[in-house]
């Protein structure tokens, strides 16, 4: 009964221009429609028997992203997380390790900072793009460390 932690970074934004804060970008109508189509082509592989609680930084973009996810997957909404856009990997397992056993957590959220998290657990250096998934299964006997089971991007 192990736990697994699918990140996803967010899907394709708009650019940051003076008038909007970084928080409130959202993402663009392609940005949406390449990860609907994405998200639809890989359904199979995102299936799961697991309990799969779905986490998502509060920033706009990435709660989009993980509304068009939770969508198609049917999973429950997503609840957001202050720790994922802060980046605190401590917050990140000590949540981790509060879940139940033969659980998938879905951590939507941002570059660099899931690319870091995925080589902290994997000890493999993984590069997002938008949109980007990867599948970590952790080890029962130690949650700190994991394996890297999937990885999935949208075409451009």
């Amino acid at each position: 009964m192990t736990k697994e932690i699918l990140f996803v970074r967010h899907g394709k934004a708009e650019d940051r221009t003076a008038g909007k804060s970084d928080a409130d970008r959202e993402l663009t109508e392609k940005g949406k429609d390449e990860f609907r189509s994405f998200v639809s082509s890989v359904k199979k592989e995102l299936k799961t028997d697991k309990a799969v609680s779905v986490w998502t930084s509060p920033m706009k973009r990435a709660k989009q992203t993980a509304e068009i996810l939770t969508e198609h997957m049917e999973w429950s909404v997503a609840k957001e997380k202050e720790f994922i856009v802060k980046g605190d990997f401590k917050v990140l397992m000590e949540e981790v390790k509060a879940m139940e056993q033969n659980t998938r957590i879905v951590c939507v959220g941002h570059k660099p900072i899931q690319g870091t998290w995925v080589k902290e657990l994997t000890g493999i250096p993984y590069a997002f793009k938008k949109g980007g998934i990867a599948l970590i299964r952790l080890n029962e006997n130690d949650l700190n460390k994991g394996k890297l089971i999937w990885k999935g991007n949208p075409a451009s």
